[in-house]
């Protein structure tokens, strides 16, 4: 007959080394998805920002004049002369 005490050594072994398995393995889990993942679609980000001027990207789409943004002069003229009101000249 196998003792207690040599029963719970080996259950504490093998949940130690549970333990241990499963912290590399979320700690290694965890560097492949910043450095493969979040860590490039920032650098993504960053080059796009760095370039980009949205008061040219909202001029070239009011100019497009498809009547998709409302917040175009163009467009909110439309919109007071419907109602009835009154704006200066664009």
């Amino acid at each position: 007959m196998v003792a207690a005490s040599a029963t719970r050594n080996m259950l504490h072994q093998y949940g130690r080394k549970a333990l241990g398995i499963s912290f590399i393995a979320s700690v290694a889990s965890t560097a492949v998805f910043f450095f493969g993942y979040v860590q490039p679609r920032h650098e993504k980000y960053e080059r796009f920002f760095a370039n980009y001027d949205p008061y040219t990207r909202m001029r070239e789409i009011c100019e497009a004049n498809k009547g998709y943004m409302h917040t175009c002069p163009q467009e909110l003229a439309k919109l007071y002369e419907e109602k009835g009101k009154t704006i200066a000249d664009l």
